[in-house]
């Protein structure tokens, strides 16, 4: 490896002020839409650290980096100590290793204090852990924080199962996930006044979150709940706007610029993921297959044989796993059923399969239908009450998860441990059961229509404590509390 390539690549080792000529910096600064994803303020680099930061496709990982390191150069690090590269074209962990020495050997000759690490796309390095785990026990990651970043959930989290006690492991999670804006980043990055109500309502505050979330659980509706419910018109617009264009910041900028999304950016989504899923050998039209017959069965119960025989896949094996990669690409989340004897997922029974992002369900289905324009057919698609409110539920489930990742914080956090659908002994569904940090049940269900009648609530009836969420129907009469799901998604 030529030192030169590496300067190149770290054009603020000249001049700290080169990096606002990065093309991220710049493309982000040009934004109309700047988002500033919550967790980076859960990356800090003031000790040893190996931090992996996993997501989708396009979602902005690259961006965070370069975000981060103006930060650090900012705060007045020297910007020799900040080493980036993209790790696209190493081959290997000895090559990482090779390459990271290289400038740490350079870098050796400056008093520098503590260095900085961010190896992008780390998941396409074969062994990538072997190099690391080389250069920390050898004593030459002593005084430096390392970010590593991959698109592929497995790739990343099974190398770093191989790095136990070499990451500078504290209290905090080191396994971080990027994932799409949720709504209520969506929200506050679309509507500056909302985002002043969140900084005065210190809404960003995990804690106040669920504090607010556990009170309507009891029948109590805390003061910011009230204050939200002013936006109830602008939140529903938005709402709108946030199924078309998901959260992932390109093709929100492009809708809020020209008033669409381009076909390329669905189609760069979707080559991006076929490259990935083709390094696992699923072949192309496995998945085209697989994927239809999930969007005709959204929102209802599916086994795997079911699945597998919609969709010629041959076994319950083959559909399983096809769905566990997509879960892994961050495309799907899968709902199991409760055995509520045992308070645990009940795997015999039937699944939902949810998507996980607006954008990312628009891509892929209308690649599936071959649909000509994307970006009318997302549309078209979300006129039809029905549809969206399918599209509703999957965009309920995956917050339900992130509200429940934040509640058991943990680099093993599975949500199939948190998060469950139930058939009651009465034979009605409930959409949504919680299990909170005391093993109690709670109970959210769905209704996103235009009116509630009381047998919409049968279901809950069973449950000691429950929310109802609507379309626009705010109640805090009888048993349960009923709120519209845009303002119970602001606070997650």
């Amino acid at each position: 490896m030529d030192f030169s390539h590496l300067s190149r690549l770290n054009p603020w080792w000249k001049n700290g002020s080169e990096i606002y000529n990065d093309e991220k910096i710049t493309s982000f600064g040009s934004s109309k839409i700047r988002w500033e994803p919550r967790l980076k303020h859960y990356l800090v680099f003031d000790r040893d650290k190996i931090y992996t930061l996993r997501g989708p496709r396009q979602v902005g990982k690259t961006t965070l980096c370069k975000i981060l390191i103006k930060e650090l150069i900012e705060q007045g690090n020297d910007p020799k100590s900040i080493f980036y590269y993209s790790c696209d074209l190493v081959p290997n962990g000895e090559e990482l290793s090779e390459l990271i020495t290289l400038y740490l050997d350079w870098v050796a000759a400056f008093d520098v204090g503590r260095k900085y690490l961010f190896l992008d796309e780390i998941s396409n390095v074969k062994n990538w852990e072997n190099g690391l785990k080389h250069l920390v026990d050898i004593g030459s990651m002593r005084n430096t924080s390392t970010l590593l970043t991959g698109s592929h959930s497995i790739d990343i989290k099974k190398s770093i199962e191989r790095l136990p006690g070499r990451r500078g492991e504290g209290e905090e999670t080191m396994d971080k996930i990027l994932l799409p804006m949720k709504f209520a980043e969506f929200a506050e990055t679309v509507n500056p006044s909302l985002k002043v109500l969140f900084d005065k309502e210190q809404l960003r505050s995990n804690h106040k979150r669920q504090e607010i979330i556990q009170g309507l659980f009891e029948g109590k509706i805390d003061p910011v709940v009230r204050a939200l419910q002013v936006y109830q018109e602008d939140l529903n617009t938005l709402f709108t706007q946030y199924l078309i264009a998901g959260g992932i910041p390109k093709p929100i900028n492009e809708f809020f610029t020209t008033g669409k999304i381009n076909n390329s950016t669905y189609e760069i989504y979707i080559r991006s993921l076929m490259g990935d899923l083709a390094r696992w050998q699923i072949p192309e039209i496995a998945i085209k297959q697989l994927l239809n017959s999930i969007i005709l069965k959204l929102t209802t119960n599916v086994s795997w044989n079911s699945l597998a025989m919609e969709a010629d896949l041959g076994s319950h094996n083959t559909a399983s796993k096809y769905v566990q990669s997509l879960e892994n690409s961050f495309v799907l989340n899968t709902l199991y059923a409760i055995n509520p004897s045992k308070r645990t997922l009940n795997i015999t029974k039937d699944k939902k399969v949810y998507f996980k992002d607006p954008f990312i369900f628009h891509s892929l289905r209308s690649w599936v239908s071959g649909s000509g324009n994307y970006f009318e057919s997302s549309v078209d698609h979300i006129n039809d009450p029905t549809e969206k409110g399918k599209l509703v539920e999957c965009i309920v489930h995956s917050h339900l998860v992130r509200l429940m990742y934040n509640t058991f914080p943990s680099d093993v956090f599975s949500p199939e441990d948190h998060i469950f659908y139930m058939k009651t002994k009465s034979g009605t569904e409930i959409d949504y059961i919680l299990r909170s940090k005391n093993s109690e049940l709670l109970a959210i269900e769905l209704k996103y229509q235009n009116q509630l009648q009381s047998s919409d609530y049968k279901g809950l009836s069973s449950m000691k404590k429950g929310i109802m969420l609507s379309k626009d129907t705010f109640e805090a009469e009888g048993n349960y509390m009923t709120i519209p799901v845009t303002l119970f998604l602001l606070l997650i």
